[in-house]
């Protein structure tokens, strides 16, 4: 069970379990799906999501993990509201934006305040799928601002689920 954009991590467990001959299930959480209401420009990575800022808006929070903000550098004409879990390093700082950290679960009455005080008009995030932080997308949805939606990587082959009960199920057949 990895993040869905934790590809690397995924490509070595996929390699070093066909390598030893242990068998391997991918746990891996349900993609957020376009709901009406929503208005997304699906990005396949964030490099991707940075080139349509200038087109999407003026105000851009920015919720695709402190790693991943150095895309966003040429994005000049965007103001760049950046959430992550932990400050950022030195290194990660983008001149002109503004860093606030938190870590989900957030409420959508608390994500409408913030998108609100920062007169957000774009949402660029992740598909990381889940509840701790849809709040963001629903807050977005009722406010009618869009959505950069940056796409999951590929997943390497192999069974798949969603779901915790069948993973312990799969698990139960293989080991008793």
């Amino acid at each position: 069970a990895t993040h869905p954009f934790a590809a690397q991590i995924a490509r070595h467990a996929a390699t070093a379990c066909t390598t030893e001959g242990v068998p391997r299930l991918k746990l891996l959480r349900t993609a957020w799906q376009k709901k009406l209401g929503d208005t997304w420009l699906i990005a396949a990575d964030v490099t991707a999501a940075a080139s349509l800022l200038p087109s999407a808006g003026r105000r851009a929070f920015l919720s695709v993990g402190r790693q991943e903000i150095a895309a966003f550098a040429a994005a000049k004409d965007t103001a760049l509201i950046v959430r992550s879990i932990d400050p950022p390093d030195a290194a990660d700082i983008l001149p002109g934006a503004t860093f606030i950290t938190g870590r989900g679960p957030f409420s959508v009455s608390d994500e409408i305040t913030l998108l609100r005080d920062h007169e957000i008009d774009v949402l660029v995030s992740k598909n990381a799928g889940g509840e701790a932080t849809y709040a963001k997308i629903a807050a977005a949805r009722e406010l009618g601002i869009k959505i950069v939606m940056v796409e999951r990587p590929p997943v390497p082959p192999g069974e798949i689920t969603d779901s915790v009960d069948t993973a312990f199920a799969w698990l139960n057949a293989l080991f008793g």
